[in-house]
Parts: structure tokens; sequence; C-alpha cells
């Protein structure tokens, strides 16, 4: 009886110590989080990175034509308005064309005198040329006759008389024809003239593109050179940005260039470089192609990376870097394979690389993939 209570005591004292073990490996279980495996990473170090001048600039059209007045007198019509999209040649705007009108007409009345004119003496030349040829012919049998003595020397020198005559009349038609030519000349000239002048009544769109601003209405007056309508490529834009003197020799016309605006990243090509400074500013402006499909607007912002450079500088992999609302961080997998989400500041992207500014330091290891089954606390399993 004895023996079985020191047996009972001595279980109850075992019992009593072995729940404390059980409770604190609980305890580390809890602490330690998920085992999770398949995770990839890296490891920080200093990667050698472009160093880049970023240039601010505008996007505007590569083609815009400001269409002004080149006669005066008073609009008739606009038949635009801005937001409008217009085909090449189409009718934007009509001016006052009487006067116009009145010279075209006067012109082509003179071709159609001239070209009368013309028909007529060409009649008169088939005449004289037929009455020259029936005389030449005339002529010399009679001098073949004359020299068998077969023909009296007056009829020899009657037919030598009409010959000459009929020549110098078929000459005088033919110098009179030239004239009714270069008069025909001018003529034509003068309707070409009075055509053209007669087009500036006509406002025609030089593009097919849209319309960015009406600047008259119907019924202005306006005098050579005032601004009517303003019609801008919509195919083609640039990005106009400017540049210091200092990296101007970085802007190579035809070299490719990354370029940031509203509608995402895209790859242009330096199309021109401006010579002359701002005065203001003292920059120099570099126009850059844009692909055709950015879906840009005239007057957005963008600005071009011009590489200036390299640097030294911590990066990792895109994939690396998670986002919690507003925040980034990144999963540090420590030497036993514990996880912890760290905070980090991101600069530039390079490619499917980041730049680290602050929050890692060179040697770190850091998850790439598969970041979403990682959270803080969790532990990597066949590193």
């Amino acid at each position: 009886m004895h023996g079985k209570r020191i047996r009972s005591l001595l279980l109850i004292v075992v019992a009593a110590g072995l729940l404390p073990a059980c409770s604190s490996n609980e305890k580390r279980l809890a602490e330690t989080g998920p085992v999770i495996s398949g995770v990839r990473t890296e490891t920080v170090r200093l990667e050698s990175a472009p160093l880049l001048y970023e240039a601010v600039g505008t996007i505007r059209s590569a083609n815009t034509s400001i269409l002004a007045a080149q006669l005066g007198g008073s609009v008739r019509e606009i038949r635009v308005k801005a937001g409008d999209r217009v085909k090449r040649g189409q009718l934007l705007a009509v001016l006052d064309d009487r006067s116009p009108l009145a010279q075209l007409h006067a012109t082509e009345a003179g071709v159609s005198e001239a070209t009368e004119g013309l028909a007529e003496v060409e009649q008169a030349l088939q005449a004289a040329t037929a009455d020259r040829q029936f005389a030449e012919v005339t002529y010399n049998r009679y001098k073949d006759l004359l020299a068998k003595n077969s023909l009296s020397r007056q009829e020899f020198d009657g037919a030598e008389a009409r010959y000459k005559a009929a020549l110098a009349g078929e000459r005088a038609v033919e110098a009179k024809k030239q004239q009714v030519v270069a008069r025909q000349q001018r003529a034509r000239s003068q309707q070409d003239s009075a055509e053209t002048y007669f087009s500036y009544s006509r406002i025609l769109s030089p593009l097919d593109g849209v319309v960015t601003a009406k600047s008259v209405d119907a019924g202005t007056v306006v005098m050579p050179g005032t601004p009517l309508v303003t019609v801008e490529d919509t195919s083609h834009y640039r990005l106009e940005a400017s540049l210091p003197e200092e990296y101007l020799p970085n802007a190579k016309v035809g070299e490719a260039v990354s370029v940031a605006t509203d509608h995402g990243q895209f790859e242009g090509r330096v199309a021109e470089v401006v010579p002359a400074a701002d005065t203001a500013s003292r920059t120099f402006l570099v126009k850059i192609d844009l692909p055709r499909d950015c879906n840009c607007r005239s007057g957005g912002y963008g600005h071009a990376s011009f590489p200036i450079g390299d640097a030294k500088r911590l990066a990792v992999l895109s994939s690396a870097v998670v986002e919690h609302g507003e925040l980034q961080g990144v999963f540090v997998v420590a030497a036993e394979g514990k996880v912890e989400y760290r905070l980090v500041k991101t600069g530039k992207i390079f490619g499917n690389r980041v730049e680290i500014l602050s929050g890692l330091a060179e040697g770190e290891k850091v998850a790439v993939s598969p970041t979403d089954r990682l959270r803080d606390g969790a532990r990597v399993e066949g590193l």
C-alpha cells in the first residue's frame, strides 16, 4: 500500500515536469509560423547601373499647321470647330471670293480668245503652206524648162515672183502663229495666277488630324496673315524636353531614349536637337519622336531619361517588392530561414530590377518568388 502511494507521487511529479515542456514547444511553434518550401531567393549586392538625367518636357504634335488668311476680306464661312477631326483637302473655311472670282473669269475668257485665234492662224498657215508648195513646184518646173529654152524669161520670172510671194506669206503667217502662241501662254499663265489667287479664298486642311483652335467666326474681317484655324497631326507626337548644356553631348540624333508619360513608358528616338539655348533657363530643346501607339495628346507631361554615366547601387528583382497599400517592402530571409517583412524605399527601375534606396544592406537575402505565400514570421525550408 505504501509502495502504491510512492508510485502515484512519482507519476504526478513527472507529469508536472512534462506540462511546462509541452507548453514551451507549442509556444515556439506558434512563434516560428508556417514552414514554406520552394521559395527562390537572391542575395542583395551593389550593381552597376546607368546614371540618368531626367529631362522634363511637353508632348506636342510633330506636325502642326496654323492656317492663316492669304488675302484680305471678310470670312464667309467657318465649317469646323475645335475638336473636329478633319481629312487632308477638306474645306475648313471660305473667304470673300468676289474679286478673285472676277479675275479668274477674265483670264479664262483670255485663254478662250487666244485658243480661238490660234485655231484661225493655224488654218491660215495651212493655206499659206499649200500656196507656197504649189508655187515652189511651178517655179522648179519653169526653171527646168528655161534651162532647155522651152520657156520664155518673162514666164519664168512670173513663176519665180509668185513663189517668193507665197514663201513670204507662209513665213508671215508662221510669225503670226508664234505671236498667238505666246499670247495664249500669257493667258494661261494669268489664268494659273488667278486660280491660285482664287484658291486663297478656300482654306483646306493640309493633313489628316484634329482642329485644335478656331480663331475667327463668320463675318470677321481679316487681313493677310490673320490666323484662322489650327490643325495638328494626331498620328505622330514628340516630346520636347529641356536639357542642360553639360548633358547636351549625351543627346545624339537617331539614338533611342527611354520616355515616360501619363500613358506609360516608351522607347523614343531623338529627332532633333535645337542648337540655340533658351535665354531664360539656359537649356537646349531636344525633340524626341514617340511611337505612334502612345495614345498621347498635345500639352501632356513627359520626361526622357538620358544616360550620363554609371553608378553603384543596391537593386533587387521587381518581383521581390511587395506592396501593402502605399507601403513597399521585401521579405528578408535570415540564415536560419526565418522570414521578416521589411519596409524599403525604392528608386529607379532598370528593366526587371528596382533600385533600393534604404531598408536593405548588401549581403542580405530576399525572397523573389513566390512572395504571395510568405508572411512575417514564416520559415523558409530547403535553402
